[in-house]
């Protein structure tokens, strides 16, 4: 504080009201001329004291100055402790420090993003593709107990539940096998279904992704099978698995464990889904994917507290590593 500030607060306190020698008459009813007349005597000063009074009340006022600001500060509510989640470690200050190449995490209520990494890089999204694949299906079939037929084109397949040519199939068991096993074979069984052959079933897909607004997205095949000119975003890939929850039907695809798929006459193949978060009780989705130029991608979705959470990662050196930072991610966003 200034001179001119301490000069003010001289002026203040050398006033008559101050010091008793009141030249102002007070209204006859106030309590304060009441305690005047009350006092038997009043103090009388000189000048020399009164304005050595002024000057020791003055330093009085500017030492307490601080000491108030330092209990008002003391004196701020508490921090709010920190909270867990079920299955989550309490997750406070920073984001995790996340390995994948690419990643976000959004509110799948609003849309919000709470946290991104590269979001709009393009890499590839391996069989993450698939989210795309069974959206066109499912808007396509209403009956998902209608029989399709296997194409020679679905045969052999690396990754697959063992579906022969001309072998019959219902939508339903076909999406479980893509959706839960990655089934390449049950994947281009269903392009076929809705569109003829899997070049036709990817243009339907570049569309779909245009009108829903994935601008760094382009497919090469329903698979997600690595191709050049094949590429998502970690952001296009959570817009999409947002869009793609909205229906039940898609959701009681993706949060399964283990299943069992059936075809005629007898075919029965238990299958086991990559997706780890799946262990989690508040986990319910999405898909995994992973191929060598890839890395390890997870569009992962669950709700741990009161916020559903959508978390993409892309191009993880691991499976372990993948779960940690979807986890840590999951934690995270749960505690803001």
């Amino acid at each position: 504080m200034g001179p001119e500030a301490l000069g003010q607060i001289a002026g203040v306190l050398s006033s008559d009201a101050i010091l008793g020698d009141v030249k102002t008459p007070l209204s006859p009813h106030s309590p304060i001329d009441d305690a005047r007349r009350a006092r038997p005597a009043r103090l009388r000063l000189g000048r020399g004291s009164r304005t050595a009074l002024i000057l020791g009340v003055a330093a009085g006022v500017l030492a307490l100055v601080p000491a108030c600001g330092g209990l008002a500060q003391s004196a701020a509510a508490p921090a709010r402790p920190a909270t867990s989640s079920a299955g989550l470690p309490a997750a406070r200050g920073p984001a995790p420090q996340v390995h994948a190449w690419s990643g976000i995490l959004v509110d799948s209520s609003s849309g919000a993003v709470l946290w991104a990494k590269s979001p709009d890089r393009r890499l590839e999204p391996a069989s993450c593709a698939k989210i795309m694949t069974a959206l066109l299906v499912l808007e396509h079939f209403r009956n998902l107990d209608a029989y399709v037929r296997v194409p020679s084109e679905a045969y052999p397949r690396k990754v697959s539940i063992g579906l022969r040519p001309g072998d019959r199939i219902t939508v339903a068991e076909a999406l479980r096998a893509m959706m839960v096993h990655s089934a390449n074979d049950a994947t281009i069984t269903l392009a076929h279904a809705v569109a003829g052959s899997e070049r036709r079933f990817t243009a339907l897909m570049n569309r779909r992704a245009r009108q829903l607004g994935l601008h760094d997205t382009q497919f090469k095949n329903s698979r997600g099978m690595p191709a050049p000119g094949l590429y998502m975003s970690a952001r296009d890939l959570a817009a999409l698995a947002r869009y793609a929850m909205r229906d039940a039907r898609f959701r009681s695809f993706v949060d399964i464990a283990t299943a069992i798929v059936r075809w005629p006459p007898h075919h029965a193949v238990t299958v086991h889904n990559h997706n780890r978060l799946l262990r989690q009780p508040w986990a319910n989705g999405i898909k995994t994917g992973a191929t060598k130029s890839s890395g390890m991608v997870l569009v992962g979705s669950g709700q741990p507290k009161s916020v559903p959470l959508i978390v993409v990662t892309m191009h993880e050196p691991s499976r372990a590593q993948e779960v940690k930072d979807a986890l840590a991610l999951f934690a995270w966003g749960s505690a803001r």
